[in-house]
């Protein structure tokens, strides 16, 4: 059971981080996106981006230097991935099961990295019982925002149109798992033996845990395997829709890479078979005339 367990938690973290990989160049790697204006844009300084603003106020503003704000960038992503601004903002009911839940995967995670460096020799893996707090309070947060999410999902009329059976099963799963994690924190000796398990991976032994330890391990390998496969996987892609989507205003410059990005995006085929469409490519479709409408059409 032990030498199954070593495998399988392995495998998890190997194909965890393989397929967070291949979707980070997929994400690199594809098409250039609908280049749309959406403001406010972070990185525009403060004045401006109070009211939405942009550079494109300016006269001649291709004559002046852009000035961008990093500070307002970071200040934004912190808003998002710590309080979970835009969550707030649209859906409040859905903010008080979200907040906790993420703050408990926080915690968990911070939890496993404190037991890693205690494993590494970076600490002592005798003293790991001041994970315990941590431990038990993020998996009770995961577990609680984890049901209150399900709840949310399968009762409000709205979230139900876009909640799959995946993805009740997979907050079903993140709940179990935070009830677990909290109870190998919970029980005496249970941080100290879990750290002396993640040093047993470290080294590549089979390690020696309780039936309740095993339980949450497999499930967290389970989730690591599934995870970048599934909706989830915005804790990495949302870098991607920010950066490259919401707050790329970078105008075109001839014979910038986005000019042979937005030119290769154009030659792609149109596949509508509309009648008013009747183009081959996107270049087509945005340069030729419209067709001329039929007798007793409106124009």
């Amino acid at each position: 059971m032990s030498v199954l367990l070593l495998i399988w938690v392995w495998i998890g973290a190997t194909v965890f981080v393989g397929a967070c990989g291949w979707r980070a160049w997929r994400y690199v790697s594809a098409p250039v996106h609908l280049r749309w204006d959406l403001y406010p844009v972070a990185h525009e300084p403060a004045a401006r981006r109070a009211y939405g603003g942009s550079y494109l106020e300016e006269r001649e503003w291709w004559t002046k230097p852009r000035h961008r704000s990093l500070g307002g960038e970071i200040a934004a992503m912190l808003a998002e991935i710590l309080v979970l601004h835009g969550v707030w903002v649209n859906n409040r009911r859905l903010f008080w099961g979200s907040l906790p839940f993420h703050w408990g995967v926080y915690l968990l995670i911070a939890t496993t990295a404190g037991m890693a460096l205690s494993a590494a020799g970076l600490g002592d893996e005798r003293h790991a019982s001041w994970l315990a707090l941590p431990a038990a309070a993020g998996g009770l947060l995961v577990a609680m925002g984890g049901l209150r999410l399900l709840y949310l999902r399968s009762t409000d009329r709205g979230l139900r149109r876009y909640t799959t059976a995946a993805d009740r099963l997979n907050l079903l799963v993140f709940a179990v798992l935070g009830a677990l994690s909290g109870a190998v924190a919970l029980v005496p000796g249970g941080m100290a033996g879990a750290t002396q398990a993640v040093a047993s991976l470290m080294r590549l032994d089979a390690p020696d845990v309780t039936p309740l330890l095993a339980a949450q391990m497999s499930l967290a390998g389970l989730v690591l395997v599934y995870l970048p496969f599934s909706r989830m996987v915005h804790f990495f892609a949302k870098y991607f829709l920010y950066h490259d989507v919401r707050w790329d205003d970078r105008p075109v410059e001839r014979g910038s890479a986005m000019e042979r990005r937005l030119r290769a995006a154009l030659d792609f085929g149109v596949t509508w078979s509309a009648d008013h469409v009747g183009a081959r490519s996107w270049a087509e479709a945005a340069t030729a005339p419209p067709p001329p409408a039929r007798h007793g059409e409106p124009r």
